[in-house]
């Protein structure tokens, strides 16, 4: 035998604006792999240890919407017109406002800079709003005032290029484009987009079913009859592909999608209602041209899923836990039963920002120790 393995799991809680101290033991799994070859349901990882500390947060509605601009820069966004922003890594957290009396739901959110974002609401009328002085004052950038309309997700591929994907208006897919960095939108023409399925929506638990690739390709996750992928190298014209992702109710499919490197991308979801139904996530490993299931299933829906350019490894998580895989989803390995809405790393680090359905806000900090 050899290999040995040691994963320490270490959850931190602390009340809001006191000094983190530690209230549970460490949870220690130690393992021995033989020949270096984990066993079925194991995720490899050599002396890690992870915390997750509760960050001081004023919000008290649920958080859907995150937009990481740098390692201390991080937008959050939700109901009630919930908008949060740190500029220190989480320590404090300035609560904004936008002027109108609606209560929106602001489901996703795409951070250009400190002071420059726009934020997208849920839910009728479906709006969007931008700031170019850190939340002092908003202009409105795009309403739609018909009562079917749902706006799921906002991504741009650079500081000018983006999309916002909602839901289907007269048996056509919303999906609108800008080129001016967000200051208008144009909605595509449906000859341009594949024909909607009879039931088939995205979703907006985590503000996350868009990712653009390293080549500049836009993707978006959908979900019900089918769990198909739009993707599209500019905005204007879409080609759709059918993934074998659970699928079949309306509430099924692709909640969320994560594009690292090149070429590679996953994807997770499942059924928000049947949260412990495990499900295999999908993975292109050729920029979107073919879709296969990963060889490990995850333990329930997943709302999220990002990846650690710095550790080499991704997380999913959703109403019952987390889990990490450093094998491209072929095992996944839960450290944590939180309950997490939405989450995403911070550049040049191996700590993440999450947050959750009661305002609550995590700092997860993986900590290699022989790296």
């Amino acid at each position: 035998m050899e290999g040995f393995v040691l994963c320490i799991f270490k959850v931190v809680t602390a009340e809001p604006m006191k000094p983190i101290q530690p209230t549970l033991v460490f949870i220690i799994a130690a393992f021995f792999v033989a020949c270096n070859q984990a066993p079925v349901g194991y995720s490899r990882f050599d002396n890690l240890t992870i915390e997750i500390n509760d960050l001081p947060s004023p919000a008290k509605s649920s958080i859907r919407g995150i937009s990481v601009v740098d390692s201390n820069t991080v937008w959050l966004t939700g109901a009630n017109e919930t908008i949060l922003r740190t500029i220190d890594q989480g320590k404090t957290w300035q609560q904004l406002s936008i002027p109108d009396h609606d209560s929106l739901d602001f489901r996703s959110v795409h951070a250009f800079s400190k002071s420059s974002a726009i934020v997208v609401s849920a839910g009728f009328p479906a709006r969007a709003y931008k700031t170019n002085d850190g939340g002092v004052s908003w202009s409105l950038v795009y309403e739609n005032k018909d009562s079917l309309a749902f706006m799921n997700s906002i991504a741009f591929k650079n500081d000018l290029e983006g999309i916002i994907i909602g839901d289907q208006i007269n048996d056509r897919h919303l999906i609108l484009r800008t080129g001016n960095a967000g200051v208008t939108w144009k909605r595509i023409d449906s000859v341009d987009v594949p024909q909607p399925l009879k039931i088939e929506n995205g979703f907006a638990a985590s503000g996350s079913c868009i990712a653009v690739s390293k080549s500049g390709r836009f993707f978006i996750g959908l979900g019900g009859e089918q769990a198909r992928i739009f993707s599209s190298i500019n905005g204007y014209k879409w080609e759709a592909k059918i993934t074998p992702l659970v699928h079949g109710a309306p509430s099924s499919g692709i909640y969320s999608i994560h594009a690292c490197g090149f070429g590679k991308i996953m994807a997770v979801g499942g059924d928000y209602t049947q949260v412990d139904s495990s499900h295999f996530p999908i993975i292109s490993m050729n920029d979107g041209k073919s879709w296969i299931k990963t060889k490990g299933k995850t333990g329930g829906y997943r709302s999220i899923i990002n990846y650690s350019k710095e550790g080499k490894f991704w997380v999913t998580g959703g109403t019952n836990g987390l889990e990490m895989s450093s094998n491209d989803g072929a095992n996944w390995t839960t450290f944590s039963f939180q309950n997490i809405n939405t989450l995403r790393f911070l550049p040049q680090t191996t700590k993440a920002i999450g947050a959750n359905s009661n305002g609550e806000i995590f700092l997860l900090d993986f900590q290699f120790k022989n790296r």
